[in-house]
């Protein structure tokens, strides 16, 4: 996604804000560059944690504990394992501005965990997504001290939730950023905004959320002999028809959808026809309508392809069942929206030339309810990621997090 410049009034806006936040961001970035080796440190640590999604206890405890260790009196877990801590300010009913980074992986339980280096990059599966996310948050919140704790704690008008999330991969759903913001709007709250830190980088500013929706699609009939009762429905024929005509959407279709199916199988042997089939399909789309679309053009897909098969049946027709397994909202800021150009002006004040992005995040969640949210990179450089040869270098990894942490300190002070 190509990056939009902010118009200048509220670029103009941005600088000022940052400005006028120097003195105090010159501490502050000083003491992350003073605990960057320990910041790595913390990043190894929750690597080291397998969290697969719906398996993300441990961490989740050790996020609790570097809470409570940090001083945070206001620390919890939620009904569905979100860990939530929150740094209070003078204001008992502002809205909070909310920073977050989720703490599951992609990989199974028995996943290898154990780093090795080359160079200087440490190699080791969710090393960086989302290793070095939750370590960063956790840097940011301790640099900020604790009122009432620390001499030095900034003053702040609003409040800040950290919030460490569970279900952000793959089927979780974003089932912890959905509980999260459930739950706030039960109590009749609103975030000011939302700063979602996920993965590595410090040029990216995601503020495009990617919508979603992923399908199980199962083909089912009567099945029987190869030979001698050829001529009824193949469940995995009709699997092969619509595979094949999801890869050959037009292409004014896909430039809007992004389309993919992922898993498929079915059958009884190789001498049967194939009583059941099934399919797991991915569709991605930038904005709602075209989701909207997409969806309405899958199933008419799947009932063409039970047309095809079933064309000269008799009494046993095949059926298809559709199965929606997640869904996650499209939304968007825009280019010149006031969030969007604080952290253009952010990064810029860094050294570094922002991009515009977009992608699918715990930020979909509020961008959907209205609420400005936007995610970037924790710092560093990183690749590979939901392979077993991520990767991660803290090459300027504290000028990250100090980008990220002008953007939380804007927004709540």
């Amino acid at each position: 996604m190509p990056f939009l410049r902010s118009i200048p009034s509220v670029a103009t806006k941005a600088d000022r804000q940052l400005l006028q936040l120097a003195p105090v961001m010159s501490r502050l970035s000083n003491a992350l560059r003073a605990r960057d080796a320990a910041t790595v440190h913390t990043q190894l640590r929750f690597a080291q944690l397998a969290a697969p999604t719906g398996g993300e206890a441990r961490r989740a405890a050790l996020v609790l504990d570097a809470f409570r260790l940090r001083g945070f009196t206001s620390v919890h877990m939620d009904a569905v394992g979100n860990v939530i801590a929150r740094r209070p300010c003078q204001s008992l009913s502002a809205e909070p501005v909310v920073c977050m980074a989720h703490m599951d992986t992609v990989f199974a339980a028995d996943t290898s965990l154990i780093p090795r280096h080359e160079g200087p990059r440490v190699i080791c599966p969710g090393i960086g997504d989302n290793a070095r996310g939750l370590a960063g948050m956790l840097a940011l919140a301790d640099v900020l001290g604790v009122p009432g704790l620390d001499g030095d704690a900034v003053e702040l008008s609003r409040p800040i939730e950290f919030v460490a999330t569970v279900g952000e991969e793959g089927l979780g759903n974003l089932r912890g950023a959905r509980r999260y913001f459930d739950d706030l709007a039960q109590q009749g709250v609103v975030a000011h905004a939302v700063l979602a830190l996920d993965g590595p980088g410090d040029e990216r500013v995601v503020h495009h959320a990617l919508g979603s929706m992923r399908y199980r699609i199962v083909f089912v009939g009567a099945g029987g002999h190869s030979w001698a009762d050829f001529g009824r429905p193949n469940a995995v024929h009709a699997a092969g028809h619509l595979a094949h005509w999801l890869s050959k959407l037009p292409l004014d279709y896909r430039g809007q959808v992004a389309v993919s199916v992922g898993r498929i199988g079915g059958g009884e042997s190789l001498t049967a026809i194939a009583s059941h089939a099934w399919m797991e399909v991915d569709l991605r789309a930038a904005d709602a309508t075209s989701l909207s679309n997409a969806d309405r053009q899958l199933r008419a897909l799947v009932r063409q392809a039970l047309v095809e098969e079933n064309q000269l049946a008799g009494s046993d027709p095949l059926r298809a069942d559709i199965e929606l397994l997640g869904e996650r909202p499209a939304g968007h800021l825009d280019a010149d929206h006031p969030m969007v150009a604080l952290a253009m002006a952010a990064t810029r004040a860094n050294g570094t030339e922002p991009l515009g992005a977009i992608a699918s995040t715990d930020a979909n969640i509020p961008l959907s309810r209205g609420i400005p949210a936007i995610t970037i990179g924790a710092g560093g450089r990183g690749g590979g990621a939901h392979t077993q040869d991520e990767w991660y270098e803290n090459l300027h990894g504290a000028r990250g997090l100090s980008r990220a942490l002008s953007i939380v300190l804007a927004l709540s002070a």
